[in-house]
């Protein structure tokens, strides 16, 4: 049998790209059409550019928290309407919350897309913010607080508490599920300001994928949407960060932790920078599956791991959600016994020697084929197709990076990964949190 060279192997084959048509409409809302012919059903997703470190000083937790209140009621559709109305046409919809948006998307057949417009645009024109909705939804997010992070083993661990220590301007530092002093001080009042200044047209991105008619599909967005009055976009906040220069320990003793963790969180280079892909490889080469270098040494070798996992806006997110300053981010689980000096130790060795000598041919094309594979299995789907579409525009305004991406990744070389390595994957550009057992 003949073998494959590793340069040819990682190169994508053709592939039926999907079409994607960009408009924007007078009052600032841009929309994304993917169609898929062949499906009986459209994804649509609405995204708004206020996420985690979006929101001002003062109103912590006000993203999550909206994305609990938009599913409250609006003028023209009382609450559970939306959810009825979705179900009963054999739909799905959720929300979700990122860094730098909020997201909304139902899933139903193609029939029900007017009606899906009608409903989105509703509750971006007139959104039912009572004293009511305020308070009980205000309840749900703390006790969502309650369970998931304050009562909860590792609760928080990376995602919430490592930013906290690795930044020091408050977009990116502060408590992104919100601390409950500032939820609790919250009025009516302040909510309507908050949703007028961020879920104005201007401040969205909409995306169908599916079964539609490019045409049609603008038309109806444009009945729905179209008379929605523009308003002012507030500012972004200055996201810059400092890089750091020495690496910093932070020690946090969780009472209900039943074995150590830790946390590295490095520094990493921004969406579109030429460190940005091979950083995002460097990731799978390190931690995924028992082939990878850190589980070789670390969990299976010298045996100071349990597991471990890595990669960009790990463990909330991916390298497509953000823009500005990040953290490429390894948890791992560490055996009682392994000091967390130990564990560094050999850490940055094995950084040092992705640095040094680069990953194997075959690792890097063994991660590029995993890349790949996550991609178009991702994008075939419509779900998957929207959330990618929708976070290359209202992060980045260019979601026709979706097919220019996968020629990106596969063209990364070895040395690329080496030379991003030494740049961001150093001892002085991380932040260590870890995580014992204990009373605080």
């Amino acid at each position: 049998m003949g073998t494959v060279s590793p340069a040819r192997a990682a190169t994508p084959v053709p592939v039926h790209e999907p079409q994607v048509e960009v408009h924007q409409l007078a009052n600032g809302l841009r929309l994304v059409v993917s169609p898929e012919p062949s499906s009986p059903v459209v994804a649509v997703g609405v995204f708004y550019r206020v996420g985690f470190r979006l929101e001002p000083q003062g109103q912590t937790g006000f993203a999550h928290l909206f994305e609990h209140l938009m599913f409250q009621g609006s003028a023209h559709a009382a609450k559970m309407v939306h959810w009825d109305l979705v179900q009963n046409a054999g739909g799905v919809l959720n929300g979700f919350t990122r860094h730098d948006y909020t997201a909304y998307f139902e899933v139903v057949p193609s029939s029900a897309l007017e009606t899906m417009c009608y409903l989105e645009a509703d509750r971006m024109a007139a959104l039912d913010i009572t004293e009511e909705t305020l308070q009980n939804q205000r309840e749900v997010v703390k006790e969502e607080v309650r369970v998931n992070v304050l009562n909860q083993p590792y609760g928080g661990f990376s995602w919430l508490e490592l930013p906290q220590h690795a930044f020091s301007r408050y977009p990116n530092a502060h408590n992104f599920y919100g601390e409950f002093s500032d939820l609790e001080r919250a009025t009516v009042a302040d909510a309507r300001r908050f949703y007028d200044a961020h879920y104005a047209p201007g401040n969205a991105t909409m995306v169908l994928t599916g079964g539609i008619d490019p045409d049609a599909a603008l038309a109806v967005v444009e009945r729905h949407f179209g008379g929605i009055p523009a308003r002012p976009v507030p500012p972004e906040p200055d996201l810059s960060e400092p890089l750091p220069t020495a690496r910093r320990r932070v020690l946090h003793r969780d009472p209900q932790a039943p074995v150590p963790r830790i946390a590295v969180g490095y520094r990493m280079a921004p969406f579109g920078d030429r460190a940005h892909l091979p950083l995002t490889l460097a990731a799978d080469i390190l931690t995924d599956g028992r082939a990878s270098r850190l589980h070789r040494r670390m969990v299976r070798g010298d045996q100071v791991l349990l597991d471990v996992a890595a990669g960009p806006n790990f463990p909330i997110g991916d390298a497509l959600d953000f823009r500005g300053p990040a953290l490429w981010t390894l948890e791992a689980t560490r055996r009682p016994e392994a000091s967390a000096e130990r564990v560094l130790q050999i850490l940055d060795a094995e950084m040092d020697r992705l640095g040094a000598d680069g990953p194997t041919a075959e690792e890097l094309v063994r991660a590029q084929r995993r890349w790949l594979s996550a991609h178009y299995a991702w994008i075939d789907s419509l779900r998957g197709r929207m959330t990618v579409l929708g976070t290359l525009d209202a992060v980045h305004r260019d979601p026709r990076q979706l097919n220019r991406l996968p020629a990106a990744v596969a063209a990364v070389t070895p040395e690329d990964v080496a030379q991003a390595a030494r740049e961001w994957l150093r001892p002085e550009r991380s932040t260590v949190l870890d995580w014992v057992p204990g009373t605080r």
